[in-house]
């Protein structure tokens, strides 16, 4: 698959796209759009002939044939294409705040000029005209008259199809987050702690270091077993407050599944990272809790912690590895503390 670099581009797909699903009265929703983007940008010849020849058929595109043609055509990606849909659902979303904008701007714009013939020629009519004026002067009125009419109809359906943009707007921006965020605490998880790793250490210009933190609560499948997960889910949610407080720019916290998170610290050295491990360690370990059922108090929930700076060429997974050795040497060692990786 190969998507458009440009901004530029890709909002001139776009921007064809529209007029030809109004045209054609085709739902103007996220599957559609990414079809006929796809038609204009040219990049699969054969969705294009397939869609030529459905439009030539029904004189619009039936719900269960976009599908079709989308799975068929545009579902089936390999690892490189994947990356570059991501590039392009960014693109995407722009060109879509773009589109919107452009199009209220134009409606405006049009109905302003239509308003305005229609009042020239009505101002027009008051004089007195020559006998062979007159009836093209009638003809004219007449045919801005149409205009004015198709204008309208047009605006109305401009209309629906920037109500179906706002409502794109919203599911890309929503589908962007669940795709992003741990639904349970609201951290970022894995997948951004990955992509922020990999972006930090493949950006030439950065000569900085980075430390990693492992964080595992501790014994907190016996916690769950004894006070159940309700009340372990509550403990987690307010885990992810804690560490969104306590961790200011550039460190990302994470939540990487179960009762394990990570902290990634862009431009810290062990030390710094340590220090940042220990403030969270002392602050959950004093926070006293109680059961919003039973008003029951629950003993403070504590959690070990590892760190590791990165060395010259070393890969994610083996920084995460040495930084879960040190975790697991906390753990040994009795828990509730911070233990730094050898380096």
């Amino acid at each position: 698959m190969k998507f458009s670099d440009s901004s530029d581009e890709a909002a001139g797909y776009l921007r064809q796209a529209i007029p030809m699903m109004v045209k054609h009265n085709i739902v103007p929703n996220p599957l559609n759009y990414t079809l006929w983007y796809s038609y204009y940008s040219k990049i699969f010849p054969s969705l294009n002939t397939e869609l030529d020849k459905t439009v030539e058929r029904y004189g619009t595109c039936p719900p269960d044939v976009s599908e079709t043609l989308f799975l068929e055509h545009i579902n089936h990606l390999d690892n490189d294409s994947r990356d570059k849909l991501v590039l392009f659902q960014k693109q995407f979303s722009h060109v879509v705040d773009d589109l919107s904008d452009s199009m209220d701007h134009n409606a405006q714009q049009t109905n302003g000029y239509s308003q305005a013939l229609m009042e020239n020629l009505t101002e027009l009519s008051t004089h007195s005209l020559d006998e062979a004026i007159a009836p093209v002067l009638n003809k004219l009125s007449a045919n801005a008259s149409a205009i004015c009419t198709a204008n309208k109809e047009f605006q109305g359906q401009l209309s629906a199809a920037q109500s179906e943009i706002n409502t794109l707007k919203t599911e890309l921006e929503n589908s962007r987050k669940e795709a992003n965020t741990d639904p349970l605490t609201g951290l970022f998880n894995r997948r951004v702690f990955e992509a922020n790793y990999n972006q930090f250490v493949n950006d030439k210009n950065n000569q900085g270091t980075i430390t990693l933190i492992m964080m595992d609560l501790d014994k907190f499948k016996a916690f769950n077993d004894t006070h159940g997960h309700l009340v372990g889910d509550q403990i987690l949610k307010y885990i992810g407050q804690l560490l969104k407080k306590k961790c200011q720019d550039p460190v990302i916290p994470v939540r990487l599944g179960g009762e394990e998170f990570a902290l990634l610290c862009p431009h810290l050295d062990l030390e710094q990272a340590q220090i940042i491990a220990e403030r969270i360690r002392a602050k959950l370990a004093s926070m006293p809790y109680s059961s919003k059922r039973t008003g029951e108090k629950i003993p403070p929930i504590t959690a070990s912690f590892g760190v590791a700076q990165k060395r010259d060429d070393e890969s994610l997974s083996h920084i995460m590895e040495r930084a879960d050795q040190a975790l697991y040497a906390a753990k040994n060692e009795g828990r509730n503390q911070v233990k730094k990786a050898a380096n």
